[in-house]
């Protein structure tokens, strides 16, 4: 599903070079359901960002279902960004003056779906978070938490390989929280691939598989199969 092979990524800024990802080494198999934790300024949110085709490394292999991604033109990178991930952010990154069904259509929008489809898809996206009776509601009309979970419908409406999660619970109280990461169980249960960035070990301690880094390395890797220890898949 997800190969990251020597990735590294280096910043350049004039004669400065500052190294942020050193000799990155995983995998995601399909199904699995892997938290990525790591203290601020670990490289954790650069690792994200290249995972979701955000950003580039400046050396190694990335691959996706197979597909190097790594030396994609920007337009192809857009596609596997529309079609193949889907991004929840801790800030939820919804538009405000769109409802809720807007917002969900719009994935479905870049990737050229009727506007019957869309709405469709959509409504049914909400059903599954438990929102379709605020399918109207603007952001400002809705909780914390349902906004997430909108954000959560948004991700999971062009039925994608990869749901990449940044920092999911990190604007919530407790219960919301706690409802959304019961909502993340249910998706991995259903098979769902999932990728989260946290700092929280509460909410690591939910997926079956986690990814320590400090210091731009992976320096302990949980694997369900192996048990914990410091590895390089």
């Amino acid at each position: 599903m997800i190969q990251l092979t020597e990735v590294c990524k280096t910043y350049h800024s004039g004669k400065l070079h500052v190294p942020v990802l050193q000799n990155i080494n995983f995998h995601v198999k399909q199904g699995e359901y892997v938290a990525i934790m790591g203290p601020s300024g670990s490289g954790k949110s650069t690792l994200m960002n290249i995972i979701g085709c955000l950003d580039r490394p400046t050396s190694g292999s990335y691959q996706i279902n197979g597909k190097e991604v790594s030396q994609m033109e920007d337009l192809e990178l857009a596609k596997v960004r529309n079609r193949m991930i889907g991004f929840i952010f801790q800030q939820f990154q919804l538009l405000p003056r769109l409802s809720a069904q807007k917002n969900v259509e719009l994935p479905l929008v870049y990737a050229g779906i009727s506007k019957g489809k869309r709405s469709i898809q959509a409504v049914e996206a909400l059903r599954k978070v438990g929102l379709a009776d605020r399918k109207s509601h603007r952001p400002k009309e809705l909780s914390g938490g349902q906004q997430q979970r909108v954000a959560i419908a948004r991700a999971l409406v062009n039925d994608p390989h990869v749901l990449l999660a940044d920092e999911p619970t990190g604007a919530l109280d407790t219960k919301s929280g706690q409802v959304i990461m019961e909502l993340f169980d249910e998706l991995h249960h259903e098979g769902r691939t999932v990728v989260m960035i946290t700092h929280d070990p509460e909410v690591a301690k939910r997926a079956q598989r986690q990814i320590i880094i400090r210091d731009g390395e992976i320096i302990e890797d949980s694997m369900p199969s192996h048990g914990v220890g410091r590895r390089s898949l």
